[in-house]
């Protein structure tokens, strides 16, 4: 046989001897699966989760009321209230929202799911690794959201709270699973609805081709009496961008009075109930 040959019948084997020696990786999440070879010793472990990063709309016939005028004043159906959530959604007053230092605030988590606009994840790889480390989450009223999925401890209770929080995650299967802690109290939705500083929040996000599930469960000792379990779709949508949100503080009333109604005094509560035919008990 001469060299020609001889190179062209051991190549093959060589090729197939360095497959089985080299373990493949193919990264897209954080969940590991070990793949046996047959036949050989060897393991090769993958990674294998669904990819989340890209532009996002949101499907409009889910929650529609709170991405235009927001729920009725006194719309409380479906929210598990304790006595001290009731209160405050009914001593809410509206008028807050002209308040300078309340403009301009982003909506927190878990409103931003069910805010206006589209929605941005983007993924942030280390330069040696090239591990995910963490998403970072944008929409339209909103600041930078990172969802850190390398490991970390949430932060001692007494950090810093913010519009955010600071979140975690993990995949379970290909379904990414968030905990966020450390919130600023705000609303969870913009008719009164309160959650505290001491709300947790968990979401699931799960991905089915072009559609994006996510549920969200809020857990509130202060304000709740159980979890507030909800869930919105979005639709992947390659050909569009995050719209910048120009947001200008102005003084829309001049006034020296707080915005807010004393307990039994708010004269809206019974608005909704009665436009929709309801008994006023079950709102």
């Amino acid at each position: 046989m001469d060299n020609f040959n001889r190179v062209k019948s051991v190549f093959p084997m060589l090729f197939i001897a360095t497959l089985f020696s080299v373990p493949g990786f193919t990264q897209t999440g954080s969940t590991q699966q070990r793949i046996v070879v047959e036949g050989t010793n060897v393991e090769a472990v993958s990674t294998s989760s669904t990819d989340f990063a890209g532009e996002w709309v949101v499907i409009n016939h889910e929650d529609q009321t709170e991405r235009l005028p927001g729920s009725s004043i006194g719309d409380y159906l479906g929210i598990p209230f304790n006595e001290a959530g009731r209160m405050r959604a009914e001593t809410y007053d509206l008028s807050e929202w002209s308040l300078p230092e309340f403009q301009c605030r982003p909506h927190p988590v878990p409103y931003q799911w069910r805010a206006q606009g589209s929605m941005r994840i983007t993924k942030e790889i280390h330069p040696v690794t090239r591990e995910l480390v963490a998403y970072h989450f944008a929409y339209t009223r909103s600041l930078d959201r990172p969802i850190y999925l390398d490991g970390r401890e949430h932060p001692p209770e007494y950090a810093p709270h913010t519009w955010s929080g600071f979140s975690t995650a993990e995949f379970q299967g290909n379904t990414l699973v968030i905990k966020t802690t450390h919130l600023k109290e705000s609303y969870f939705r913009r008719n009164g609805p309160t959650l505290s500083d001491e709300a947790k929040v968990t979401e699931w996000l799960l991905r089915h081709g072009d559609y994006l599930t996510v549920t969200t469960s809020i857990e509130d000792p202060t304000y709740l009496s159980e979890p507030l379990v909800q869930s919105v779709s979005f639709k992947w949508e390659p050909h569009t961008e995050l719209e910048y949100f120009p947001c200008t503080v102005i003084n829309e009333n001049i006034s020296d009075k707080v915005p807010h109604f004393l307990p039994g005094k708010n004269p809206f509560l019974k608005e909704f109930a009665e436009e929709e035919g309801l008994p006023y008990e079950s709102t």
